[in-house]
């Protein structure tokens, strides 16, 4: 695709940043703004089901809606940036935030929160990546990064300690805060994007070759989508990764309601399964080179599996104890640490012409993966343990098993054709 190659440069790159500090700090913040809307409010569900009359069900729907439009959006916002420039696309996204949230803030019925969480999920789309796009603009493939990495980091931290203030805001004032809280936090972001951002609008000739880089994405797609090692990678890493974000929707309902936690402890709780996380993702980062990707998935099959299957045997003999949940997700966090950048590595590795287009497959497949399954906590009781469990596990499952696919495709060539 030589044709290309001329617009992989804009402009942005012969910019100097006259404040590099608070233009990190900003781009951290607009990056994070979406982990922040994701988990802030989880101490709040059972009480958001009772002020607005709806079922614990639908008020983790207000979760799925807003993972499968942060997803969609990851698909679109991309193309618009390069189209219309970085700078106005994160500003109107995270305004289209905003609105979101204050719209979450007054929902007067659950059809109105989830159509806002709809809105925020679109709009904090625009922080992640279009902020990611903007590093690279700026910093060039190396510097991006090492910064890139730095941010995710800071968004992994936000998302898990989230709950902690979520849940005194719910114990101390209610659950509007928190979508208050958000809305305060993205009013900062905004004058903060338009003080320290540079406009790293794309050169005429890049404007020009958006409706063919538009094409050309759509036919990496569909080369990706039949590529079956791709495919079987994706699900690996969808599978692995979506206990958290099933666990974040479902856990509230059976801690706070069912376990009697009260909401102002509950983000302690919540925020140590990521820590099994981290140790999978930091034993994972020094064992990779030497064990190789596919070792280091079969490996944490053998935690992530077992550890659902105890979650849910402990679920079954009735043990009604935080911690005969949160002990197990600890040990799937760990799992999923060591196989998720393992397989998303994986899944980038099919085809080396289309890597930015796998980048954007996979996070949108990860991620209505994870709302979809996600969803599946709505098949069973209110706050019963035991069908979180039985989702968690079969998210588990489903890792192993595409995993498990890949021993097909041995003979397969390792890059994909286009």
């Amino acid at each position: 695709m030589p044709e290309l190659s001329r617009t992989a440069p804009v402009t942005a790159v012969h910019l100097t940043i006259g404040r590099p500090r608070f233009f990190l700090l900003t781009l951290t913040l607009t990056c994070s703004l979406g982990m922040l809307s994701s988990t802030i409010y989880v101490p709040s569900i059972p009480a958001i089901a009772n002020a607005l009359d709806a079922s614990i069900a639908s008020v983790q729907m207000t979760f799925v809606a807003y993972l499968l439009a942060f997803a969609a959006s990851m698909l679109a916002l991309g193309p618009l940036s390069d189209r219309y420039g970085r700078k106005r696309t994160m500003i109107y996204g995270i305004a289209l935030g905003a609105l979101g949230s204050v719209c979450s803030a007054v929902s007067p019925s659950i059809g109105w929160l989830i159509a806002a969480r709809v809105l925020q999920g679109v709009g904090f789309s625009a922080g992640l990546v279009v902020g990611r796009a903007t590093i690279r603009d700026l910093y060039g493939r190396d510097g991006a990064a090492q910064i890139i990495a730095g941010i995710a980091i800071a968004m992994t931290l936000m998302q898990s300690f989230a709950p902690i203030p979520g849940g005194y805001l719910q114990a101390w004032v209610g659950w509007r805060a928190n979508f208050a809280a958000v809305t305060a936090i993205t009013g900062l972001a905004l004058p903060l994007i338009v003080l320290n951002v540079p406009d790293t609008s794309p050169m005429d000739e890049a404007r020009e070759a958006a409706s063919l880089l538009v094409k050309v994405m759509l036919a990496g797609y569909r080369t990706l989508l039949r590529t079956r090692r791709f495919m079987a990678y994706t699900f690996t890493a969808t599978g692995a990764h979506a206990g958290f974000h099933i666990f974040a929707a479902g856990a509230p309902a059976v801690l706070i309601t069912g376990f009697a936690v009260p909401p102002e402890d509950y983000g302690f709780y919540a925020s140590l399964p990521p820590i099994g996380f981290i140790i999978g993702s930091l034993l994972s980062n020094r064992m990779t080179r030497r064990l190789g990707i596919d070792a280091l998935i079969g490996i944490g099959s053998a935690v992530l599996v077992p550890a659902g299957l105890a979650m849910l045997c402990l679920a079954l003999l009735h043990v009604a104890s935080p911690y005969a949940i949160v002990g197990p997700m600890i040990v799937i966090c760990c799992g999923s640490g060591l196989i998720t950048p393992n397989a998303v590595a994986g899944s980038l590795g099919v085809n080396a012409g289309v890597v930015g287009t796998a980048s954007g497959l996979v996070s949108f497949i990860q991620m209505s993966g994870a709302a979809t399954l996600t969803a599946a906590l709505s098949l069973g009781g209110s706050g019963n343990p035991r069908v979180l469990a039985l989702v968690i596990a079969l998210a588990g499952l489903l890792a192993v098993a595409a995993f498990a696919s890949l021993t097909q495709f041995g003979r397969l060539p390792a890059q994909a054709s286009v």
